[in-house]
């Protein structure tokens, strides 16, 4: 099928609204939506729907946009060969941009439709990927089998963060590289605006609450079983787990609060001598909240972190 009559096939499949974003997609992107069985159910919602549907034809971008990340923060560029994990990989798209770079890339989801989603789409981009349903907490693939991971949007939807972040640094070999992202919780869009479902103030409700909230009243779910976030992480937690778990932040860490932890880091020299000035005098408890407050309110969670040795 010539790509205009994909686009052709695909907005009448979806809904006029669709036509835009379809125009501007590659053609395997194309060819993986043609093969989907459910586009009207996932995408037909002019709004809801569009936004899914951006969101998700995003994926490879953003898998591109974390090895950017990785390279910054890692100074890892060749990717031919690396063995990578991506962790609650739902339809595939950061393992297509690692594939695409040479990568032997691995998927893991839950959810076994997000699996054979992602098997379509390497599918229409003929690129050999591994992929596998199972549990974040427990993975199940040998003690440091893996050079890199990535961790996009999972974290709020899992029990225990700890668990999983443990279970990445198992995987890892010493030295391995963790990319790692996810709303928080007092992010001022995200208290605006939920990330999952575009309500006010749902980011800082309880689960059983939001679940009710959501359903009862917003009618945005079929009933609460259908709530599917545990709980958005917060910004400082999340990286006190990192360290606790065995990883060290390269990139990405709000930098007044790096500088708390080594002044040598700021690299105007009068600021430097203010910081340690300020340091010594005992302001760093009061420093230290006054920047982690900032930084829950304004930075989502986006690192680049290493394995210790």
């Amino acid at each position: 099928m010539h790509p205009d009559e994909l686009v052709v096939h695909l907005s009448a499949a979806i809904g006029a609204h669709a036509r835009p974003l379809l125009e501007q997609l590659p053609l395997p992107e194309r060819l993986y939506l043609a093969r989907r069985k459910d586009l009207q159910q996932r995408y037909s919602d002019p709004v809801r729907g569009s936004e899914r549907l951006v969101w998700e034809m995003s994926a490879v971008a953003r898998g591109e946009a974390a090895m950017t990340d990785i390279a910054a923060g890692a100074q890892i560029e060749d990717w031919q060969g690396r063995r990578v994990l991506d962790v609650g990989c739902g339809d595939g798209g950061f393992l297509i941009a690692f594939a695409r770079r040479g990568a032997r890339a691995y998927g893991l989801d839950r959810c076994p439709g997000n699996i054979a989603g992602a098997a379509l789409r390497a599918e229409a981009w003929r690129l050999a990927v591994g992929l596998t349903v199972g549990s974040a907490a427990s993975l199940p693939f040998g003690t440091g089998s893996f050079d890199a991971a990535t961790c996009g949007d999972v974290l709020e939807h899992v029990a225990e963060p700890a668990d999983l972040l443990r279970e990445i640094g198992r995987v890892l070999r010493p030295g391995g590289i963790l990319w790692l992202a996810s709303p928080t919780r007092l992010h001022l869009r995200n208290l605006l605006r939920d990330p999952h479902y575009g309500c006010f103030g749902v980011a800082l409700l309880p689960r059983r609450s939001a679940a009710w909230y959501l359903s009862r009243i917003r009618r945005a779910l079929p009933s609460p079983a259908h709530y599917e976030v545990e709980c958005l992480p917060t910004y400082g937690r999340t990286l006190r787990l990192l360290r606790q778990s065995g990883f060290e932040i390269l990139s990405g860490e709000y930098h007044p609060l790096a500088a708390l932890r080594n002044p040598d880091l700021i690299r105007s020299r009068w600021k430097k001598q203010v910081g340690k000035m300020l340091l010594s005098l005992g302001f760093r408890g009061l420093m230290g909240a006054g920047f982690s407050f900032l930084a829950e309110l304004r930075w989502p969670i986006r690192l680049v972190c290493r394995k210790r040795l």
